[in-house]
């Protein structure tokens, strides 16, 4: 308790002489004060990273389509072998025009066997030699070629197509790609006059194909069947059943 009027002397105001005199020890100055630690808040540890899993890229869904043909049928066995000298080429031109490559094999294979049913056999043979009336410049009954109608693998006929007078119709690449710009046209036709579900949208080009655009399309608009005007009538139908082959060997 301190006396009033008094005050303790403290050491620290004693000259330093007098300190050591008195043997009071010097005090160490006082140590620079540190600013405070600021705790920062603990981060949730990240779980392991899982190594990325290439993304599949996505396919187009293909169309499936039934056979009746055996899978080891002879004849059709030696129309694949034929098509699979052309597989590039085909393959390329259904790319570029949105075709399945199965599609333009049962096409081949209806027109031409991939030209083992041509005159003379291969991309430079002809067929169709029926008979026809005189048409524009054409006099006779046959092409004054004295080949048939049909040109080439994929048949391009000789009144209708330009091409097949003095086109490149024996060289089997530009012949599969004029094949493939004949279907979207009538594909692009029928879009524009008439609305069908994707199965007859299909089965009309190819019909097209073989019996032209416009009497396919009076075939539907009457409320016939979509070959109705088609070779045989059954030229679409012929040519799926044929495509469902060619994928039962991996032509997708």
């Amino acid at each position: 308790m301190r006396r009033p009027g008094t005050r303790d002397l403290e050491s620290s105001t004693l000259p330093s002489w007098l300190r050591r005199l008195l043997g009071i020890e010097e005090e160490a100055p006082p140590a620079p004060t540190q600013p405070p630690v600021v705790q920062q808040p603990q981060q949730p540890t990240p779980p392991p990273t899982q190594p990325t899993r290439p993304t599949t890229p996505q396919v187009p869904i293909q169309n499936r389509f039934s056979t009746n043909f055996s899978r080891n049928n002879a004849t059709m066995l030696s129309q694949l072998r034929e098509a699979e000298r052309y597989r590039s080429t085909i393959e390329a031109a259904a790319k570029r025009y949105g075709f399945q490559p199965s599609v333009l094999c049962g096409i081949g294979s209806r027109e031409s066997h991939w030209g083992l049913a041509l005159r003379p056999k291969g991309p430079a043979g002809t067929g169709d030699f029926t008979r026809r009336r005189p048409r524009g410049s054409r006099k006779g009954t046959q092409p004054p070629d004295g080949g048939g109608y049909g040109r080439g693998l994929m048949q391009i006929d000789y009144d209708w197509h330009e091409f097949a007078r003095t086109g490149n119709w024996r060289i089997a690449s530009d012949n599969i790609y004029y094949a493939c710009k004949v279907l979207d046209n009538a594909q692009r036709f029928f879009a524009d006059r008439v609305r069908l579900n994707e199965a007859d949208k299909l089965r009309a080009m190819i019909a097209a194909y073989n019996g032209g655009a416009t009497a396919t399309l009076r075939a539907i608009q009457a409320g016939k069947d979509i070959d109705a005007n088609t070779t045989g009538k059954d030229y679409s139908r012929d040519v799926l059943n044929r495509s469902g082959w060619f994928q039962l060997h991996g032509w997708p």
